[in-house]
């Protein structure tokens, strides 16, 4: 059951990149490196409605992966809840930081040597811009010394920013991964705020060079 419901799921990724491909002209840079185990944790900065297309191209370059999302609460459907729990997909609140819960199960699947797929925690942002980190990203790179990639979209602001009532139909997206990093040599057993907040401000800058300069917030970000 598990292998039909990942083949379905995959087919249905497939044809989200290849709508990307046709009506945006998406491409990806740096898909190779992508490590092919883990522990490793996959942080994509959220800009647009969009940015979930440039998302399918990179599950597809995935063997395997586990994830969180509030899609599953957002379509209030148990089958669907069903069928994330089977593929080790998690749901979380949209807008809301990972909860205790949540970050908890994570930190399993760190444990068990999984890809986690992570999104940015909090809003997709009004004006696109880089917004400050919350602290459940470093929390478990902190604790389970898990390999970091850091995810961008870039184009996808300019199709369909969050306050438009529909997207445009031209545009480019382009999906780049930075290299693999992590935040310390061992894991910790306790982590502190200033921890947190060093480990958050390391997170911001590798973002804003990955970025490279698309949509990029105020010095105040950090």
């Amino acid at each position: 059951m598990k292998a039909m419901l990942w083949w379905g799921f995959r087919c249905l990724l497939r044809g989200i990149a290849y709508l990307g491909r046709v009506v945006y002209g998406l491409e990806a840079q740096g898909l190779e490196h992508l490590p092919r185990h883990g522990p490793v944790i996959i942080l994509g900065r959220r800009i647009s409605r969009v940015d979930f297309i440039a998302g399918a191209l990179l599950m597809t370059a995935l063997e395997e992966f586990s994830g969180l999302t509030a899609a599953i609460s957002l379509s209030n459907s148990r089958f669907i809840a069903w069928i994330a729990r089977q593929l080790g997909i998690l749901a979380t609140l949209k807008g809301k930081s990972f909860s205790a819960a949540s970050l908890l199960e994570a930190y399993k699947l760190l444990q068990q040597g999984k890809i986690l797929i992570l999104p940015d925690e909090g809003e997709v942002p009004w004006d696109g811009r880089l917004q400050p980190l919350r602290s459940g990203v470093a929390w478990l790179a902190l604790r389970t010394q898990a390999a970091i990639v850091l995810v961008v979209v870039q184009g996808g602001y300019d199709i369909w920013p969050r306050w438009a009532r529909r997207p445009h139909l031209t545009g480019k997206l382009v999906l780049k991964v930075g290299k693999p990093f992590r935040l310390c040599d061992a894991p910790y057993k306790r982590v502190t705020d200033g921890m947190l907040q060093e480990a958050n401000k390391q997170l911001v800058d590798r973002l804003k060079e990955l970025s490279a300069g698309y949509m990029i917030a105020q010095e105040n970000v950090g």
